[in-house]
């Protein structure tokens, strides 16, 4: 993928904000019993599907303001994706249609508790998810193409920058994609 710098940047920030608006539409009316309702046997809960992406993407947005401070400034006009970053990115996203049709097992250490304080992880989520955006816009300042990022699976696996926000929105929205499906489910 080849695509200009900025425009990416605007792509995700619009991608990101239009995401946190359907998850407040998702939420805002669901009584604290309904929110932390499992979808089933051995499923999540709408506030443990939160907490679940505070969780992971909390260590990208301390992993990107790291990154801030290890690289100098400098612009690139174009970003272009690395194989690593495409395949990361696809594996994780929902298809064109939405579908998930991959299951994956989470990780021990993202792995939500039960029972969640709404107000506290619906605050946390969006705050969390606030910083990544701003992270995203200061971003304009950095290379999308030189700035890594470790992943999760620690610091020998990296994303470049533009390829981070692409894998963390992808997982964001097959993420949303399971909220949609638990309210349907405990509705």
């Amino acid at each position: 993928m080849q695509i200009p710098a900025k425009q990416h940047i605007d792509n995700s920030v619009k991608r990101l904000e239009d995401i946190l608006l359907e998850v407040k539409t998702i939420t805002g009316d669901l009584s604290e019993e309904t929110l932390n309702k499992l979808e089933g046997p051995q499923k999540w809960s709408i506030l443990q599907c939160l907490k679940h992406l505070s969780i992971a993407n909390g260590i990208y947005v301390k992993n990107i303001a790291s990154a801030f401070e290890k690289y100098p400034k400098q612009v690139d006009d174009v970003f272009r994706s690395h194989w690593k970053g495409d395949w990361f990115t696809k594996m994780i996203s929902p298809k064109n249609d939405g579908e998930v049709k991959n299951s994956m097992k989470t990780m021990k250490s993202m792995d939500p508790e039960t029972n969640l304080d709404p107000k506290q992880t619906l605050e946390e989520f969006f705050a969390i998810h606030d910083q990544f955006i701003e992270l995203i816009k200061a971003s304009q300042d950095y290379s999308l193409n030189k700035v890594k990022v470790p992943t999760a699976l620690g610091p020998m696996v990296k994303l470049r920058l533009g390829d981070a926000y692409r894998f963390l929105i992808g997982h964001t929205e097959r993420h949303l994609t399971q909220l949609k499906r638990i309210r349907n489910a405990v509705v």
